[in-house]
């Protein structure tokens, strides 16, 4: 009796996390510094993502802080900010970076994991990086010359990689 109401009380206070896991989809990783972006599927008790809060994008801070975490500021969310929508029919989501806004991907459950589906080379693939080159520009904010992306394809397991030039 006592665990069950201890249990009640961390949940209603938010200490216990509604979901039974977050699951890496992919990183992007900088020029800039060794800091990366993170971007996690949370997965619901049942297995299943969460579809009103499908994803967890956050810094981990490898360029002073030895990996701490740290949530995007308005500021990071104009480059690492993301939309979603929910695909019904497929029961996945939709999914677009505003970093590689012309490169949409798909975020579902492949073999009861959360995985990150976009096209490299033309070939549907597990996304598992994106690795952005800038240069600073005007007023300190960074311009992109390039990015990569690094992934797996969905059908063999094959690696790909594609670069993008930035015009």
């Amino acid at each position: 009796m006592k665990k069950i109401l201890l249990s009640l009380i961390l949940f209603l206070t938010g200490a216990v996390s509604v979901y039974a896991a977050s699951e890496r989809l992919f990183i992007i990783e900088r020029s800039k510094n060794a800091n990366i972006v993170c971007y996690d599927a949370n997965v619901n008790n049942d297995k299943t993502i969460n579809i009103k809060n499908p994803i967890d994008a956050y810094w981990l801070l490898y360029a002073k802080k030895n990996g701490e975490r740290e949530e995007l500021s308005a500021f990071d969310k104009k480059a690492y900010g993301y939309k979603t929508s929910y695909n019904e029919a497929e029961k996945n989501f939709d999914f677009v970076l505003k970093a590689v806004k012309d490169k949409p991907m798909t975020v579902g459950l492949y073999n009861g994991t959360a995985k990150a589906v976009i096209k490299i080379n033309d070939k549907d693939c597990f996304l598992e990086k994106v690795y952005i080159e800038s240069k600073d520009g005007a007023f300190g904010i960074p311009k992109v010359s390039y990015y990569e992306l690094f992934g797996k394809e969905v059908s063999s397991g094959k690696k790909q990689e594609q670069r993008i030039d930035v015009k």
